[in-house]
């Protein structure tokens, strides 16, 4: 049994619980209050004490996309990473893509769409930040739209590369933001939140949980 550490309205938990559920391992959820200090327990786990972290054995990793990479190759039979080298390569790319440049600017613009999950986290609201992530995401996601233009998935089949943008990309998506220019990465997205492991994913992590 995996034991999967996470906090509510965190799209980083919410990213590996839907690899969690789309490789189908059993798993027990141990949900932690991110506006509460983190216990010397869990910091023993995870120094940074943030979301999420998973303990499988003798295995304890954290960051998300690590341990999405995990799961993918412990589960193959899930087929989330390519058979070939050029196509786990991608996949990592686009995971890098993900973290150092289009989460940071759609976060920026998420917490000027959704008031209520700022109040939830005590975050700020900063209408320059809000500002400077929609011109990022100007930038960002045509390189997402044009990759599209081949495929419904960014390497050919779903992969982990589709649930490395899922979360901070769906909520943009959830919360009216508008995909200007960008209308296959809008229904690309769109084709992830139906899957039946985000709707998982999502009731975990986020229902009931945002105001």
């Amino acid at each position: 049994m995996v034991d999967f550490y996470f906090g509510r309205n965190s799209g980083n938990a919410a990213r590996t619980a839907l690899a969690l559920y789309e490789v189908g391992v059993p798993f027990e959820a141990h949900p932690l209050d991110l506006r509460r200090p983190r216990s010397p327990d869990y910091l023993a786990k995870n120094p940074l004490g943030k979301v999420p972290t998973v303990i499988d054995g003798a295995t304890t990793l954290w960051e998300s996309n690590a341990i999405n990479w995990y799961l993918a190759e412990k589960y193959p039979q899930a087929k989330l990473l390519p058979q070939t080298p050029e196509g786990r390569a991608s996949v990592l790319r686009w995971a890098f893509y993900q973290t150092s440049h289009v989460s940071p600017a759609a976060t920026a613009v998420h917490r000027s769409i959704n008031p209520a999950h700022v109040r939830y986290l005590n975050q700020h609201t900063d209408a320059q930040e809000a500002e400077n992530g929609r011109k990022e995401l100007a930038r960002f996601l045509p390189v997402l739209e044009t990759a599209l233009e081949r495929a419904d998935w960014l390497v050919g089949e779903y992969s982990l590369a589709d649930i490395a943008f899922a979360p901070h990309l769906g909520f943009l998506v959830q919360y009216g933001f508008d995909f200007p220019g960008t209308p296959r990465v809008k229904a690309w997205l769109e084709r992830i939140r139906g899957r039946p492991a985000w709707q998982k994913a999502h009731a975990l992590i986020f229902d009931g949980y945002a105001a």
